[in-house]
């Protein structure tokens, strides 16, 4: 897929963008994104700069898999 899958996520200010990732919730997935030296978090980000959600997103996948980063993700979800 394309960048038209990023078309579902609704828009943030940059003031939303910095409160969420202020939060001790956001500390902890990023701490669980950075587990490999950060490697797969800045190849997923290389990826979707180039449009390449679904490559993001699979890059990312073995790092969110875990009860932890579900927990966390589901949080993100109620807020």
């Amino acid at each position: 897929m394309d960048r038209k899958d990023s078309s579902k996520i609704p828009p943030f200010s940059p003031e939303q963008v910095k409160q969420l990732l202020s939060t001790p919730e956001a500390q902890q997935l990023i701490a669980l994104l950075n587990r490999d030296g950060g490697k797969s978090l800045q190849q997923a980000a290389e990826e979707f700069r180039k449009g390449n959600v679904t490559e993001a997103q699979e890059v990312l996948k073995p790092l969110v898999q875990n009860q932890e980063a579900d927990a966390l993700l589901k949080k993100f979800g109620g807020k």
